[in-house]
């Protein structure tokens, strides 16, 4: 059998270039808008997927596996970096299983192979396209993941912008809701600038904080503590009613803070100060 699963490698292999522009066409018909355009760099990696396929159903289940782990790692990533989708680089598994599939059945009538020998062929090349579906998979979602965690960590930092009003003064004006990472990103940013800009005041601003709850105050009272021990005095203005009763109710140094209903009177007293 060893002998034959080389032979029909090398059938497969003389057709590779068919293979993969078959399916180009048939990709560029299915997704014309996202793939078509992407066809001169595609066209070279489906070529090089069917010679792992070829080359994979000639070796041992072990080396099969990791020539096709080698190629998954680099080709999963790059898929995903060009700009396609999981969902239209796994619709063309069927494609490659319908098309070797057929090479081999034309090779076993050559061959005059019987069914046992066919269908062991076949079963190999469904456990190599599973392979290959794991291994592209999985570089392919942790390189969208970890863009998606980079966009996310790069939209956080927009969130929290400190801003220099004068020497030794910065506001931060907070707007949308603090959840924990963003409390947490606050907290970083809060003390990195307060250091780098040399900070005696920081004003953070609530106005925007559509919901200042429970879980906020203590987030700011574990803030302003800790600007105090850097050595910078934290103000809180767009303080509401709803935000003063909830304070109130909590048994917290929160009150030692200076606090103002607005921006502005926040700033005239740091600047009557100075």
């Amino acid at each position: 059998m060893t002998v034959r699963l080389q032979s029909a490698s090398e059938k497969i292999l003389e057709r590779k270039e068919e293979i993969a522009h078959f399916i180009t066409v048939e990709q560029n018909k299915k997704f014309p808008d996202q793939l078509e355009s992407l066809s001169n760099e595609l066209l070279p990696m489906r070529i090089e997927l069917v010679k792992v396929y070829a080359k994979a159903l000639a070796l041992e289940d072990v080396e099969s596996e990791q020539k096709i782990k080698e190629w998954g790692i680099e080709t999963g990533e790059e898929c995903a970096r060009i700009g396609t989708t999981l969902d239209a680089m796994l619709s063309e598994v069927p494609h490659y299983r319908n098309f070797i599939g057929e090479v081999l059945k034309e090779y076993a009538i050559e061959q005059g192979m019987g069914i046992e020998e066919l269908y062991e062929m076949i079963s190999k090349l469904d456990y190599i396209m599973n392979l290959v579906v794991y291994y592209f998979s999985v570089p392919y979602v942790d390189y969208q993941t970890n863009l998606l965690e980079q966009s996310r960590k790069e939209i956080l930092e927009l969130s929290a912008p400190v801003v220099p009003i004068m020497d030794g003064v910065a506001v931060l004006p907070l707007i949308g809701t603090i959840d924990t990472y963003r409390a947490k990103l606050i907290m970083e940013e809060s003390l990195h600038q307060s250091v780098n800009l040399n900070l005696n005041y920081f004003v953070i601003d609530l106005s925007g904080v559509p919901i200042v709850d429970t879980f906020v105050i203590q987030q700011l009272f574990q803030i302003i503590e800790a600007l105090k021990l850097v050595g910078v005095e934290a103000r809180i203005s767009g303080i509401k009613p709803e935000i003063a009763l909830s304070v109130v109710k909590l048994e917290t140094n929160f009150g030692q803070a200076n606090t103002y209903s607005t921006l502005k009177r926040a700033l005239a007293d740091l600047v009557n100060m100075s």
